[in-house]
């Protein structure tokens, strides 16, 4: 590869991914029904991502009933605001998951009785932990709207900066890491999952978060130390998504989860890190509630 074409591909990667970050930004600006539709599509373009490339291990995950449970962990705590019926907050996620192992039972024991054994119980233990990993966690940015908006509901813009706070854990932490690793990165730390991660680089990304947070702090009026330690927490497990998913892609020998949006990957390498960082922002609300 020429220096000239290095650039331009690195050119549109950075054009790219500022788009998408615009058009994340937008969406959550609008919020309400257009960011759950949205939400919802990207959940199920990567939990089809997951079940593909399982595929490739000779595992057999039957993917429809996977997306469709998958979006109805969505789909409940967004209809549950205005019939409890459907659950409310993180209990939304015990009904939908209480159903689908009754259904994947009754699956597995209709191919016994049948003697068609279409599917192995691993292939069904993995179409209920992708749907557990993407959609059940994916919920929590619907929770955390919620939250939102009973916290600020005529406050557009501090409701916002609290959908925000997983992303920014998850974007700001990342560039820390990469800033405070390329300058200061002496220590590996995982080079069988990430060979340029350092320990340098990942305390950068805490700091950076911590510091995003802290500064995010006055304006959603949260005390400065929930915000460090939100920010610190988030931080850590974000990156630990990132290695999950790294882990995942190193055993089966791939660099992205599909080519659906180009250099960037798929929908799945997108939103690695924020699988991890939604629900750490959530129950911190939920338990400690920073605003009294």
């Amino acid at each position: 590869m020429s220096p000239g074409s290095g650039v331009q591909a690195m050119r549109t990667k950075v054009t790219m991914g500022l788009s998408l970050a615009a058009m994340m930004l937008i969406i959550i600006y609008i919020g309400g029904t257009a960011m759950y539709i949205v939400t919802s599509i990207g959940g199920a373009f990567a939990m089809w991502e997951y079940y593909q490339l399982l595929g490739r291990k000779g595992i057999r995950p039957m993917a429809t009933v996977g997306i469709v449970f998958g979006l109805l962990f969505l789909a409940l705590p967004f209809f549950g605001k205005w019939a409890t019926f459907f659950g409310k907050g993180a209990g939304s996620i015990g009904i939908v998951l209480t159903v689908y192992v009754f259904l994947i039972l009754i699956i597995q024991f209709w191919q016994i009785m049948r003697h068609s054994q279409r599917h192995s119980i691993m292939d069904l233990s993995i179409t209920v932990f992708g749907s557990l990993y993407i959609g059940a966690f994916l919920s929590f940015i619907i929770m955390l709207m919620n939250i939102a908006d009973a916290q600020f509901p005529t406050d557009r813009w501090c409701n916002r900066l609290v959908i925000m706070l997983p992303m920014i854990a998850a974007w700001i932490s990342d560039a820390g890491a990469y800033f405070f690793g390329s300058f200061f990165g002496k220590n590996r730390i995982f080079p069988e999952l990430s060979p340029k991660k350092t320990l340098e680089g990942c305390f950068g990304g805490i700091i950076s978060s911590v510091a995003s947070f802290v500064f995010v702090a006055a304006f959603i009026k949260i005390p400065i130390i929930d915000a460090a330690i939100l920010g610190g927490v988030a931080s850590m497990f974000g990156q630990i998504g990132d290695l999950s998913e790294s882990a995942f892609k190193r055993e089966l020998n791939i660099k992205d989860s599909s080519a659906a949006l180009g250099s960037h990957g798929g929908f799945l390498d997108r939103i690695d890190s924020i699988l991890f960082t939604l629900p750490v922002v959530y129950y911190y609300f939920e338990w400690f509630n920073p605003w009294g």
